[in-house]
C-alpha cells in the first residue's frame, strides 16, 4: 500500500528524519508554540505503524481529554484512507490494517499503562507530566521491545523534561538525542503575531513558550524595573488619570495617579479604614489632581463606584474579568518593557516595587492561556491600580473618548 502523509515544514522534516534514521532510543524535542509538535508526533506514529508493522505504539498526554482529542484528530485524518481496521473511543485504541495498534492514554492515571509491552511511544507535553508516570509506568513498557521514544513539549522550568534534554545534549549518553524548535521556525504563525507577543507578554513567558528555552525563574512578570523608577516625585504634566483597585478582606484599596507622560505622581493605599473614610481620602486626591477616574466595579466596587460617582462625574467603571485583567496587565507589560511609564522607587512607594518584583503568572498548557496573579500570602493591589491608571491614560489619549472593558 502507498500512503501520502502530511508535508512537514523544514524544521519538522529535519527532526523527523533524524529520529527515523538515528540509532538512539530516546528523543527529546523542546518545541515552541504553534510549531506543529503534536501533528509531527502523530505522523511519526503513523510512519512507525506502517513501516515497522505490526507494532504497538503508545501516545501519552497529560490529561485524558487531550489524549482523546489526539485520537479523534488522527481518526479524522486517516479514517477515509482505508488503512484503519478499527477505532474504539471507549478503550482508546486504534488498529491499522497493517496489524499495528495505537493506544491513547493519559498520565494523570498512569496505572492504566502498567503491564503493556510496547515498541514505540510518544509522550506529548512531557514537561507537564509527573516524572513518576514515566519512571513507574511508561518506561517499563518499553524495556523488552522498545525501539524509540519521542518526548515532545514546551518547557516548564527545569524539571525532569529538562534533565532528559540535557542527557540528549551530552556525549556521555549515546542513547539520547535532543532537538529544539521555536515558534519562529514554523510557517503557521504570522511574524506580526510573534512581534506583538514579544512586546506584550512577560519576557520569561515569551522565552519559554515561544523560544522553547528552559528557565530557572518561577515565572515573574516584570524584570529590570529599576530602569523605569525615579528617585523624586516628578512635576505632573498634562491631564491626570486615576486607577482605583478596591481591596477585599486583607487586601488593600489603592488609587494610583498618572500624568499624560506616564509618570506616577501620587497614590493612596489603605486597608484599615471604613469605606466612607477611604472614599473621602481618595476624593481629596482626586479633586487635587482634577483626575479622570477609572474604578473597578466588581462586588463592593459597585457601591464605592456610586459613592465616588456622586461626588465626581468624571468617574468611569471597569468590570474585571480574566480577559479584561489580562488586557490591562499586558498593556502595562508593554509600557514597562518600552520604558513608556515611570514609577516611584522603593523609598517613595515601597509596596509597588515589592509587588512588581514578585508578580507572577500561571500558564495552562491545555487552554494555552496565561493567568496573572500574586504568590500566596502577598498582594497585587498596587499593580492592578497602576494597570488601571495606565489603561485609563491610554484610552483617553488614543481614543479621545471613553471605552469600558466588560461593561455590563
Amino acid at each position: 500500500m502507498i500512503f501520502t502523509g502530511f508535508t512537514p515544514h523544514d524544521i519538522q522534516r529535519q527532526i523527523l528524519n533524524q529520529i527515523i534514521q538515528s540509532k538512539e532510543k530516546y528523543h527529546i524535542a523542546s518545541i515552541g508554540r504553534q510549531f506543529g509538535k503534536s501533528l509531527m508526533g502523530m505522523n511519526l506514529m503513523l510512519y512507525w505503524g506502517i513501516n515497522q508493522s505490526p507494532c504497538k505504539i503508545l501516545w501519552v498526554s497529560p490529561v485524558y481529554s487531550q489524549a482523546q482529542k489526539v485520537q479523534k484528530e488522527l481518526m479524522a485524518a486517516i479514517g477515509g484512507s482505508g488503512i484503519v481496521a478499527s477505532n474504539n473511543y471507549s478503550s482508546n485504541e486504534l488498529t491499522l490494517k497493517t496489524g499495528t495498534t495505537i493506544y491513547f492514554r493519559s498520565a494523570e492515571r498512569y496505572d492504566n499503562i502498567r503491564g503493556m509491552t510496547l515498541d514505540y511511544a510518544v509522550i506529548d507535553e512531557a514537561a507537564f507530566i509527573k516524572d513518576d508516570a514515566w519512571a513507574e509506568a511508561i518506561r517499563p513498557t518499553l524495556v523488552v521491545r522498545g525501539k524509540k521514544v519521542l518526548f515532545i513539549s514546551t518547557p516548564k522550568g527545569k524539571n525532569w523534561f529538562y534533565d532528559l534534554y540535557k542527557l540528549g545534549d551530552s556525549p556521555d549518553y549515546p542513547n539520547y538525542k535532543c532537538y529544539k524548535g521555536s515558534s519562529y521556525d514554523t510557517p503557521f504563525i504570522d511574524p506580526q503575531e510573534l512581534y506583538d507577543a514579544k512586546k506584550t507578554v512577560p519576557d520569561n513567558v515569551f522565552k519559554q513558550e515561544y523560544l522553547a528555552e528552559f528557565l530557572d525563574s518561577g515565572g515573574e512578570v516584570f524584570s529590570n524595573i529599576n530602569r523605569i523608577v525615579f528617585d523624586q516625585w516628578p512635576k505632573p504634566q498634562g491631564k491626570i488619570y486615576c486607577g482605583i483597585d478596591l481591596g477585599r478582606a486583607e487586601d488593600y484599596s489603592v488609587a494610583t495617579f498618572m500624568d499624560s507622560n506616564g509618570n506616577v505622581i501620587d497614590y493612596y493605599r489603605e486597608n484599615k479604614s471604613d469605606w466612607h473614610d477611604m472614599v473621602n481620602a481618595m476624593m481629596l486626591k482626586i479633586r487635587k489632581h482634577n483626575a479622570t477616574v477609572l474604578i473597578e466595579v466588581n462586588s463592593i466596587g459597585d457601591v464605592v463606584f456610586e459613592m465616588i460617582k456622586k461626588q465626581w462625574q468624571d468617574t468611569h467603571p471597569f468590570v474585571t474579568s480574566n480577559k479584561s485583567k489580562n488586557e490591562i496587565i499586558e498593556g502595562l507589560i508593554l509600557d514597562v518593557n518600552e520604558a513608556s511609564i515611570h514609577i516611584p522607587n522603593n523609598q517613595l512607594f515601597p509596596a509597588l516595587t515589592s509587588e512588581m518584583e514578585t508578580f507572577t503568572y500561571e500558564y495552562n498548557p491545555k487552554t494555552r492561556s496565561i493567568r496573572y496573579t500574586h504568590p500566596s500570602g502577598l498582594h497585587d493591589d498596587t499593580i492592578i491600580s497602576l494597570a488601571l491608571a495606565n489603561y485609563n491614560r491610554k484610552t483617553n489619549k488614543t481614543l479621545g473618548s471613553y471605552a469600558v472593558i466588560g461593561r455590563r
